[in-house]
């Protein structure tokens, strides 16, 4: 016998048992299945009680072992009562759990974030910072050409294509519909149903470069279904901005374009001076996963009304996107949000590729081999200071490792390092701007290897006596 309990998508619980017709004997196999991860719904030492009351027990009888405390099942006169022999099935544990809302989704871009920072933590303390200056710095060399460039790219993109999903926002996000175009709009396709992500990865071409605005929401629907995932992802923060892959057989690089131009999709029109569309009113709560359940594409206008704040538009909307109104109250779901992606898609592309055209223009630089505004504003100096300088290095190993870990932001300087209060004066708050650029202004940028101050310099009375002056440019 087969008991198979499970949470379905409107979070109804369910249970479903399989028993085999010809059978001599009937072994029990409890499993518990969760969005796709079967477990076996074994039981647990805690009770459904101290789940519900886990902030009041923690604060009564933070005494207690924990243990203990997980076997609380009542209280009775103000005080609580144990039962060393109590145990709950992994079924209602899940389902408790989520009743008191303490299960929180884990984003793919979150879970990598999690893993660098878990690294980061564990970092070891270093002992000596003395290097090896062969294996340690290397002299930056001369900006190579185009040419040898793309020789030495393992992954030179052949296809670019934008494009953005449109989800269920109830419970688990669930994609409905993607969009995309290819990079000149000669290609503007749209896919509907649950599969969509999926058939989009179908249609993709080998060495494809593929543009999401907020790529760490978008990323949730694609990434399951990837072959492989090659190299380490591109993380900052919470921020997913690159991912490489192969989907059976064919490279495919998933790139952010949030991460290049950070500013919402709705303000690229004024900034790229394009044409934005008729005014978009959409009804997001309305596409629930309930009605677009088995790739449903009929909705009821008097429902979806209910969603939205300005019915009169969404009721112009549906008359001018051509085969949208089925009849007086209802209207095709596909064809009403195709019609709205595709215009996102649309002012995506039209803004990127005319900020990557003028980028290409005014610094000869190719916005998509970069994953960052940052990483080009890098390449620029690169080419018009590091390299022109002649005595820049990039470091490796441990020199690199070290200065990485001084970097720090958020910093607030008081003078003696103490907390001050002042009750009775006023306190001026000197926050100083442009410290970097007026540092490269006025010392250019420091060149040469690094070097490990000596046993004598590790003091403060030194450090002070070598401070620069402010028209001082060498060391003395």
């Amino acid at each position: 016998m087969l008991p198979l309990c499970y949470f379905n998508d409107s979070r109804h619980n369910e249970f479903k048992r399989y028993i085999p017709k010809e059978c001599e004997t009937v072994r029990t196999i409890d499993l518990l299945l969760v969005e796709d991860h079967y477990m076996l719904n074994e039981r647990l030492p805690m009770t459904t009680y101290f789940i519900r009351n886990y902030i009041e027990i923690l604060k009564e009888c933070g005494g207690m072992n924990i243990e203990k405390q997980m076997k609380i099942y009542t209280k009775r006169e103000d005080k609580y009562v144990v039962r060393m022999d109590r145990t709950t099935p992994l079924w209602d544990v899940m389902k408790t759990l989520w009743e008191c809302k303490y299960f929180e989704p884990i984003s793919y871009g979150e879970l990598f974030t999690y893993t660098t920072d878990l690294y980061k933590q564990n970092l070891a303390p270093f002992k000596d910072l003395t290097y090896a200056p062969k294996y340690c710095v290397q002299l930056k060399k001369k900006a190579e050409s185009k040419e040898v460039n793309k020789a030495k790219c393992k992954f030179i993109p052949e296809h670019v294509i934008f494009a953005d999903f449109e989800c269920s926002t109830d419970g688990f996000h669930k994609a409905f519909n993607i969009c995309y175009d290819s990079e000149d709009g000669s290609v503007s396709e749209s896919i509907w149903g649950q599969n969509c992500a999926t058939e989009f990865l179908e249609r993709l071409p080998d060495k494809s470069l593929i543009y999401f605005h907020n790529l760490s929401y978008d990323i949730n629907f694609i990434l399951r279904h990837m072959t492989e995932v090659k190299g380490t992802p591109i993380i900052k923060g919470s921020r997913t901005m690159q991912i490489t892959g192969l989907y059976k057989g064919r490279a495919i690089i998933i790139k952010d374009s949030y991460s290049v131009i950070n500013k919402k999709l709705k303000l690229f029109p004024a900034m790229f001076n394009l044409q934005t569309g008729p005014k978009e009113v959409f009804p997001y709560n309305y596409y629930s996963s309930v009605l677009l359940a088995n790739d449903n594409r009929t909705g009821v206008i008097s429902e979806a009304c209910k969603f939205i704040r300005d019915a009169d538009t969404f009721m112009k909307n549906i008359d001018s996107i051509k085969g949208c109104r089925i009849d007086e109250n209802h209207f095709d779901l596909e064809k009403y949000s195709t019609f709205y992606c595709k215009q996102d898609v649309r002012i995506l592309r039209e803004g990127f590729v005319k900020f990557r055209n003028d980028i290409l223009k005014e610094f000869d630089l190719n916005v998509y081999d970069y994953v960052s505004i940052c990483s080009i504003a890098n390449k620029l100096f690169e080419n018009r200071v590091y390299f022109p300088n002649g005595n820049l290095y990039d470091l490796s190993n441990k020199p690199r490792e070290f200065i990485s870990r001084c970097i720090q932001g958020g910093r607030c300087m008081l003078s003696d390092n103490m907390k001050q209060k002042s009750k009775e004066k006023l306190i001026a708050d000197f926050d100083a701007v442009s410290l970097y650029p007026s540092a490269i202004a006025r010392l250019y940028t420091l060149e040469g290897i690094p070097k490990v101050l000596k046993k004598e310099m590790l003091s403060t009375e030194y450090l002070m006596r070598h401070l620069f002056d402010d028209d001082q440019k060498e060391p003395i």
